[in-house]
C-alpha cells in the first residue's frame, strides 16, 4: 500500500492547532460544536475553514506527511530523517528555537515560523495595562468627565483634580515572568518605552537572546524583589498554578504593579486581594480571572486600584482564521513548488 505524499501532521494537542484539525477533518467529524464553542460568542462559518483546508491532504502521522504543523514541539534533525516525504515545517508562533533549521535545509525542507498577530495584541494589551495603573486612568478619565467649576475658553488647569501618583513607564523596572512568545513581544515594546526589563523562565535564554532582547536574568524571588511592575506571560502548567500567592506577593515591592494577561489560574486571587487592601503593592491589571466572567460584586473590581478587562487582550477569536488561513497558505504554496509567504524561515 503506498503512503500518502501531501498529508499533514499535527505534533501536539493544542487549543489554536485544533482549530486547524477541525478544518482538515471537517466539521461533519464532529467538530462543529468543538468550533463554535472556540469561537463563542462570536460567530463563525465552520463550512468556510473547511473550504481552506479543502485539498491539503488527510491527517496522518508525522512519517507519512508533507506538511507538519506545530505550535511548541521540537523538531530535530532525527525527526526529520524518519519523514522522507517532508517538505514544510510549520510552526504557530516566530520562534525558532527547538527546529533543526540546519538540518531542515539540507534536506530541502521548508520552514515557515508564523508571526501571530493576537499574539502582538495580547502584548500591547499588556502594557495598556500598565498604562493605564500609572497614569490614573480610571480616576482621571472620571474626573475629566465630571468637570469642575468650568474655566474661560483659554484658562489652563494641568491636573485640575489633583491626581496623585501621576508616573510613566519610561525609567521602570519591569519583572517578565515567562519570556516565551508573548513574554519577548512585551519585552520588545516595554524597551521602546525605556523601561529596565528583567525576566525569570524555567530555562535561562543565551547571552546573545538577552543581549538581543535587552533583558537581564535574575531567579523569581529576585525579580519580585527587584521590578516595579511584575508581567505574568508564564505556560498554563499545573505547576505554574497560583505562582502568585501569599509568598510572591509578600516579596514585591510596596509600590510594585501586577499585570497579568496569561491565565487567571498563575494568582491566587484571594491574596492578591489581601495583599491590596493591606499595601503589600501598589496595584493590579488583570485581563484574565480565576473565574470568567467575575461575579456581580467581586471584591477585586470594588479596587480603585485595580483595572480589569473582560479576557480580550488576544482581540477578537476570529483572529485566529486569519493565522490558521495563513498556514493553509504557507502549505498549498510549498506542495505546489513554491516558498512559503507567510513566516518563511529556510531553505
Amino acid at each position: 500500500m503506498s503512503r500518502p505524499v501531501a498529508g499533514v501532521a499535527i505534533l501536539e494537542q493544542d487549543h489554536v492547532l485544533g482549530v486547524a484539525r477541525i478544518a482538515l477533518e471537517g466539521i461533519e467529524a464532529g467538530g462543529g460544536a468543538a468550533l463554535a464553542a472556540f469561537f463563542a460568542p462570536e460567530p463563525v462559518d465552520g463550512a468556510a475553514l473547511v473550504a481552506q483546508a479543502r485539498g491539503l491532504g488527510p491527517l496522518v502521522a508525522a512519517e507519512d506527511a508533507a506538511i507538519l504543523l506545530l505550535r511548541r514541539a521540537g523538531v530535530d534533525a532525527a525527526l526529520l530523517a524518519r519523514c522522507p516525504h517532508l517538505r514544510l515545517v510549520q510552526r504557530l508562533g516566530e520562534r525558532r528555537d527547538g527546529i533543526d533549521l540546519a538540518a531542515a535545509a539540507a534536506r530541502g525542507i521548508h520552514v515557515a515560523c508564523l508571526p501571530r498577530r493576537t499574539l502582538a495584541w495580547t502584548a500591547e494589551h499588556a502594557i495598556l495595562l500598565m498604562l493605564a495603573l500609572v497614569k490614573q486612568l480610571r480616576a482621571a478619565e472620571d474626573a475629566a468627565r465630571r468637570g469642575g467649576p468650568g474655566g474661560t475658553p483659554s484658562s489652563v488647569a494641568y491636573n485640575w483634580p489633583g491626581i496623585a501618583p501621576l508616573d510613566g513607564l519610561h525609567g521602570r523596572s519591569l519583572g517578565i515572568i515567562g519570556l516565551g512568545e508573548v513574554g519577548r513581544l512585551v519585552a520588545l515594546r516595554a524597551a521602546a518605552f525605556g523601561m529596565r526589563i528583567l525576566y525569570t523562565n524555567r530555562n535561562r535564554l543565551p547571552e546573545a537572546t538577552e543581549q538581543a532582547l535587552q533583558v537581564a536574568y535574575r531567579p523569581l524571588p529576585a525579580l519580585l524583589a527587584e521590578a516595579e511592575i511584575v508581567s505574568l506571560h508564564a505556560s498554563n502548567l499545573p505547576e505554574n498554578s497560583g505562582v502568585i500567592g501569599l509568598r510572591a506577593l509578600r516579596a514585591m515591592r510596596p509600590d510594585a504593579l501586577l499585570i497579568n494577561t496569561s491565565r487567571g489560574a498563575l494568582v491566587d486571587e484571594a491574596a492578591l486581594l489581601r495583599a491590596l487592601r493591606e499595601g503589600w503593592i501598589a496595584g493590579a491589571g488583570l485581563d484574565v480571572h480565576a473565574a470568567e466572567p467575575r461575579a456581580p460584586g467581586d471584591a477585586l473590581a470594588a479596587l480603585p486600584n485595580v483595572v480589569l478587562t473582560p479576557h480580550i487582550a488576544g482581540g477578537s477569536r476570529r483572529g485566529v482564521l486569519v493565522e490558521i488561513g495563513q498556514i493553509f497558505e504557507n502549505a498549498r504554496a510549498v506542495l505546489a513548488g513554491s516558498p512559503p509567504p507567510h513566516g518563511w524561515v529556510t531553505p
